[in-house]
């Protein structure tokens, strides 16, 4: 072997350390690695949770809003409602005035010999 080979710093024992060391440090990396992705997936359940929770809350929201929206609407319509009556009856009674004043007219025109 050439002094290179067997010079002081390349004996069997300083490898076998350097090995050890690398291997240690690749086995610390792995374990590093391996808490990581576990904290990223937590990280994601949880976002993921939260997003399930938000678009519950979304929904029952909407829900409640559909349910004013719908009571509003229905208020409005029996207010229309009403004030269609309202003039349905005022539009009878209008047309009853007239019709008895028309009736009258042709009584009285017949009760005195008046043409029409």
């Amino acid at each position: 072997m050439s002094s290179a080979e067997t010079g002081p710093g390349f004996d069997a024992a300083n490898v076998d350390a350097a090995i050890a060391n690398v291997l240690r440090a690749e086995r610390d990396a792995r374990d590093r690695v391996q808490r990581c992705a576990a904290e990223a997936e937590a990280i994601v359940e949880q976002a993921h949770e939260r997003a399930r929770r938000i678009a519950r809350r979304a929904a029952h929201r909407s829900v409640r809003v559909q349910r004013w929206y719908a009571a509003m609407l229905r208020r409005q319509l029996d207010h229309i409602e009403g004030q269609q009556d309202a003039i349905e009856q005022a539009s009878i009674a209008a047309g009853d005035g007239a019709a008895r004043r028309r009736a009258l007219e042709a009584l009285a025109a017949q009760l005195t010999g008046a043409r029409t």
